[in-house]
């Protein structure tokens, strides 16, 4: 049997051309966690809507706590997305530089737990861009190509909304009382309003929040919805009484004839080990939801 060798030479052109295949491959890393897929791109983790991922005219992406590159999380920690963070723009421009979008062409929500929607241009950014110019706004609603909308959560619902036939895009921050006063309905009437899309070629996906598992409630948060929703979003847990916001919104949307509808599945209160948790964390720190034009 012929001997076969080979040249220290040729093996280190094979091992550097095996590291540097490994090495994309890890940025390409996918697994899911409910409904969603997670990608470790760029030195981060991120999740992303399968049921979005199909339309080529988009960006969008929910951020985790995760940093995976040693330098960043030696710096930084974990990726932060709260405005209200000293050292946002670091954190904010790892990201933006993880996944090759201009934090300059981001415009940010002032969100208070309001149904108020803004239509956005390239006017409303900030100057510096994380300065936020709108106040009180909990959703917005763009159709400049290019430019990015960004609301940031810890349980909330973020509620993301594309018309692929009128190139429309939305994002609304839905806590119990943004649902409670249907800000999902609200966004989905102002795209129809503004920009003449119709309900039922709306595309929504909801992200990682709290579930009906997590969310227990008083009697008094209760009462308020099951006379605005019904028996059908209260839960009982022998004594407890837990509410399924995921239940409330998707009969909002309905209730306006949205048909493409899409839950992460994820609850933030059994995964703080991607995303952040108010409940359970006590925490100022916040994950984004990040949606533009291409």
């Amino acid at each position: 049997m012929e001997k076969f060798e080979i040249s220290k030479k040729e093996c280190i052109i094979v091992l550097t051309f095996m590291i540097a295949f490994l090495k994309r491959g890890g940025d390409q890393m996918k697994f899911h966690v409910g409904n969603y897929i997670l990608k470790e791109i760029g030195g981060t983790i991120i999740a992303q809507s399968p049921m979005f991922l199909q339309f080529e005219g988009i960006e969008h992406l929910f951020t985790t706590r995760i940093i995976k590159d040693d330098e960043a999380k030696k710096e930084l920690g974990e990726l932060d997305m709260s405005v209200k963070n000293d050292e946002f723009p670091k954190h904010f421009e790892f990201l933006t530089k993880c996944v090759n979008i201009s934090p300059q062409r981001c415009v940010f929500s002032h969100q208070v737990h309001s149904k108020n929607i803004k239509v956005v241009t390239s006017e409303d950014i900030g100057e510096p861009y994380w300065e936020r110019k709108l106040r009180e706004v909990d959703g917005l609603i763009t159709n400049e190509r290019g430019l990015f909308l960004v609301t940031t959560y810890a349980d909330c619902m973020p509620i993301l909304a594309y018309d692929p036939n009128n190139e429309v895009i939305g994002v609304a921050h839905s806590g119990w009382r943004g649902t409670l006063i249907e800000i999902a309905k609200e966004l989905i009437l102002k795209m129809n309003e503004e920009f003449n899309s119709s309900p039922q070629d709306i595309f929504v996906t909801v992200g990682p929040s709290i579930g009906p598992d997590s969310f227990e409630v008083g009697e008094d948060v209760a009462e308020k919805f099951f006379l605005k929703f019904g028996r059908e979003v209260i839960k009982e847990f022998g004594s407890k009484v837990h509410v399924d916001l995921w239940k409330a919104v998707e009969l909002t949307l309905k209730s306006v004839g949205v048909e493409h509808i899409e839950f992460s599945m994820i609850d933030t209160y059994k995964h703080t080990e991607y995303f952040y948790s108010y409940r359970k964390e006590n925490t100022k720190k916040r994950f984004a939801a990040i949606i533009g034009l291409k």
